[in-house]
């Protein structure tokens, strides 16, 4: 479609280091094979097999009668499909506009280039190196091929592969654009989850619950009274059988509280000669 003339004096990372090069590249037009696909609402799409269009038409006696369109073929059938000339000359047209022979200079005047190609070809003139001073752009894309020459090694084919790639976007995404055959295919995953498993740790929980209101409901109906974390329960079963009738009474657990402050137990032996803790005497 387009050839694109790079150039310059300078190496690219030694300062006024006087290199002259030159590097040519092309845009060519392909037909791609796509496999894409869509996983959890991410797209994604690998290229399966490139055809790019080598063939280059004759225009030094354009024939108004023939066929100067370029036919690409496809990789999995005869499908042929068609840049015509009026696309072709409209995408060199606007290369030629954006680049408008572009170039980077010390001054704010025209820079005037004198290198000139028959075959249509667009001339970057990257003269202008590292080097301190004022550098000056006519476009923005100049800008981009100057920096990205001298801020990557491989930065212009970088950014060739990069406008190849947008211009491909814009392609396919343009309003009226023709639609591209191809198969399309749908994998939906279904789980068939068997409860079985889940069983037995329901089952424990039922019999969990039917235990806990089983236990509410005998203490309700039996009058027990709740004494929650009180440490009287553990202090009054380890009591001697005397000191606990003391206790063994329906009032509540504040009373039983008040009433214990004014009881003291400690360790005695009995007749058997038997470690108890209790009251030794009767009377407090």
């Amino acid at each position: 479609m387009i050839r694109l003339i790079f150039m310059g004096t300078e190496l690219q990372d030694t300062p006024d280091k006087l290199n002259p090069w030159a590097s040519q590249c092309s845009l060519q037009a392909c037909a791609n094979t796509l496999s894409a696909s869509v996983t959890n609402g991410t797209h994604q799409e690998n290229i399966t097999h490139s055809v790019l269009n080598h063939t280059v038409i004759d225009m030094s006696s354009p024939d108004p009668a023939a066929d100067y369109g370029v036919y690409i073929a496809g990789n999995t059938d005869d499908t042929a499909y068609l840049l015509g000339m009026e696309a072709l000359l409209s995408i060199r047209g606007w290369f030629s506009a954006i680049f408008t022979n572009g170039s980077a200079t010390r001054t704010t005047s025209d820079f005037t280039l004198s290198v000139t190609d028959p075959d249509r070809a667009v001339v970057v003139n990257l003269t202008v190196g590292i080097s301190s001073g004022e550098t000056f752009f006519d476009t923005d894309i100049v800008t981009a091929f100057y920096w990205n020459y001298y801020e990557y090694a491989n930065g212009i084919n970088m950014l060739m592969s990069d406008l190849a790639i947008s211009m491909t976007t814009a392609f396919r995404g343009f309003n009226g654009a023709v639609e591209t055959n191809g198969k399309s295919i749908t994998v939906e995953s279904y789980v068939h989850v068997r409860w079985g498993f889940a069983v037995l740790p329901i089952a424990a929980v039922v019999a969990t619950l039917v235990f806990l209101l089983a236990a509410m409901t005998m203490t309700h109906t039996s009058g027990t009274q709740v004494w929650k974390s009180s440490a009287l329960v553990s202090f009054l079963h380890g009591l001697d059988h005397q000191t606990k009738e003391r206790f063994d009474t329906n009032d509540s657990l504040a009373a039983k509280k008040k009433q214990a402050k004014a009881v003291k137990v400690k360790l005695y032996t009995d007749d058997r000669d038997n470690s108890i803790l209790g009251v030794e005497k009767a009377a407090c």
